[in-house]
């Protein structure tokens, strides 16, 4: 298997993927994005990943996508938005060498946070975090809830006058 930054020319594998899971986590419709927006965001730098290729078929056949937000605590870090490898392709160690490269970005450009979110349903996704050297679940440690706004909540928000 062969492991690399993802490419403007993986666009059409990213984006297969991207519907995969979410139809895999039951959210086919929340899908919006074209191929030319991802494209035109992946070239201007919003999102960064990585892509497996296996060696035998020489098919994409995993991603790890991630970007990079801001902490007022400890400055920029690495945020993993989708890590995928497609069912074919499981249980190979391709999901592992995946998170390695991710890492090994992170640390060498000198980040000290990694994170991501999971489903709480995702068993296989949870399983696979908790084997992960150093990995801990901030709902458990520190008790972090997530939140939201869609576009009609920034809407509502916007136009809020309490």
């Amino acid at each position: 298997m062969a492991v690399r930054a993802a490419t403007s020319d993986d666009v059409p594998h990213l984006m297969g993927m991207i519907r995969e899971l979410a139809d895999y986590e039951k959210m086919p419709s929340s899908v919006k994005l074209d191929e030319a927006t991802l494209a035109r965001d992946l070239e201007r730098g919003a999102f960064g990943g990585f892509v497996v290729v296996d060696d035998e078929s020489h098919e994409v056949a995993g991603m790890l996508l991630y970007y990079l937000p801001y902490s007022t605590w400890i400055g920029q870090f690495m945020h993993m938005e989708d890590l995928y490898v497609r069912p074919a392709y499981r249980r190979k160690g391709y999901g592992k060498v995946l998170w390695r490269a991710a890492a090994q970005l992170s640390r060498d450009r000198g980040y000290v946070r990694f994170q991501w979110d999971v489903l709480n349903w995702n068993t296989p996704a949870i399983n696979f975090y908790k084997k992960c050297p150093g990995a801990v679940d901030l709902t458990e440690k520190e008790g972090w809830l997530k939140y939201r706004l869609d576009a009609e909540g920034i809407a509502m928000m916007a136009e809020s006058t309490d």
